[in-house]
Formats: structure tokens, sequence, C-alpha cells
């Protein structure tokens, strides 16, 4: 039944006394992977919604739109692949941010991404912080980076890098449109991107978005996997040191839903 839950937790986390003002809270990134781990779990299940569901739902209904004649994708099951699409592909951007923060490299914030979160600033020179850094799972992490396309930073492993590129941009900024997956090749102008937005069918959508989802969640593991590595060669660092320490407890999945205060 392991498979069946999402129990990656953060390893223990050791700061100095007075690192930070609010000294008596848990660390901030405790808060921001349980984020990330909610937001990868709740894309994941609109991904499942959006690709299995087969009946016309209530909230489409009354809604009035164009018929394109190019047999378009509109529902709430399509949205759900899209805001998944979005949401995972944002979440590496947020364990670029985890990086930076983690290792104090000092990046400003809006600058972040899962692709620079590596390089010294405008340069694709790796930071000396990580040139000899003795940590597989983060390397794992840099790698994972690299099937990503940035507009700078062009050079990528994965041969559909730049279409995931292009799908997110499009879904964040422009305008994809999205087909019936087996009318996708018989559409006028079906198969050309360089007209009004991007066209793709809804079979691909829904396999780039699966591919997405892979990334954010190899990306979650290798992120708490490396702070692992680093929380434990503060530990051999300094064995004898007084530490005091802080429990954790779960969240009651009663917490979790919506209240009225």
């Amino acid at each position: 039944m392991a498979a069946a839950t999402d129990d990656l937790m953060l390893p223990a986390l050791t700061e100095k006394f007075g690192e930070r003002p609010d000294g008596h809270l848990p660390p901030p990134i405790v808060g921001i992977f349980s984020q990330m781990k909610q937001e990868y779990a709740s894309a994941r299940f609109m991904l499942f919604e959006g690709m299995s569901s087969t009946r016309v739902h209530f909230s489409d209904r009354g809604v009035a739109l164009t018929d394109t004649l190019d047999y378009p994708l509109y529902s709430l099951a399509s949205e759900r692949v899209r805001t998944a699409f979005r949401t995972a592909y944002s979440l590496l951007d947020k364990v670029a941010f985890l990086v930076d923060r983690y290792w104090g490299l000092g990046k400003a914030p809006d600058r972040i991404s899962f692709k620079n979160v590596w390089m010294v600033e405008n340069k694709a020179r790796l930071l000396p912080q990580f040139q000899k850094l003795d940590n597989l799972p983060l390397r794992g992490l840099f790698w994972l980076s690299k099937e990503l396309f940035d507009d700078q930073l062009k050079q990528t492993t994965a041969a559909d890098a730049r279409e995931l590129h292009g799908i997110r941009n499009a879904l964040e900024h422009t305008y994809l449109r999205v087909s019936v997956g087996w009318a996708k090749p018989f559409v006028i102008n079906g198969t050309s991107n360089n007209g009004f937005g991007i066209a793709v069918g809804s079979d691909e959508l829904e396999a780039k978005a699966v591919r997405v989802m892979q990334m954010a969640r190899s990306a979650l593991f290798y992120i708490s996997f490396a702070i692992g590595i680093e929380e434990r060669k503060k530990q051999l660092a300094k064995p004898g040191r007084l530490a005091g320490s802080m429990p954790l407890y779960s969240l009651d999945h009663r917490r979790k839903r919506r209240d009225s205060f």
C-alpha cells in the first residue's frame, strides 16, 4: 500500500540558534515543501479526472461557445489537463526557489527558474557552490533541469524540451488551440504553429502533461534526498555539539477542509 500514499517528507533540519527572527517556528522550508506536495497531489488528481472524464460536466452546460470548425476541445475536463500541466511545470521553478534558499545562492526571486538557478547570473557557467559539491541527488536534480528549454540556456538533453516550453508559454501567455486528438491531422493548418497560437491534439496535450508531472515528481524526490545529504553532513561535521529539538506533527485531515470563520 506504500505506492498509494504520498509519505515523502523532508529530513530533520538543523539551524543555528537565532538564525531567524521567528526562531520559535519551524523553518519556512517545511511549509514550502508541504505546499509543493499539495500542489503536486492536486494537479495529479486533476490530470486523472481530465483524462478519464467521459461526460459533459454540469458546469459546461449553458456556456455559449463558437465552433471554429477545427474540432476544438472546450470543457472542464480539458481545463483540468491544462491546469495540471501548468501547475506541474510551475512546481519545477518552485523547486529551484527552494534550491536557492537552502543553499544560500542569493538570486533574485523573480528571476529564478529551474533551468538557470544553477548558473552564474546571465552566464552559462555553473555556480562555484555546485562545482565540487558531493551530493548525488542534487546532481540528479541538475540533470533533470537539462530536460527543459530556456531562451538564454538553450542546451537541453530532451528532444521535446522546446515543445514543452512552447506549450507552457502558450498556456500562460498566448493561445493554445486544442483539437480532439483524432481530428488534429485533418483540420485546416492543423500541423502549423506559425499562425495564431499553437495547435495541439488533446492526446498530445495529455501525454505532455503526464511527462511534466513525472518531472515534477522526480524533482520533489531529488530535492528531499539532496537536503537529507546536506543535513547529514552538518551532523557529521560537529557530532558533539549541543542541540535542541522541536517536534513536528502531521496535519490532521480534518484541517484540510474549507471552513468558515
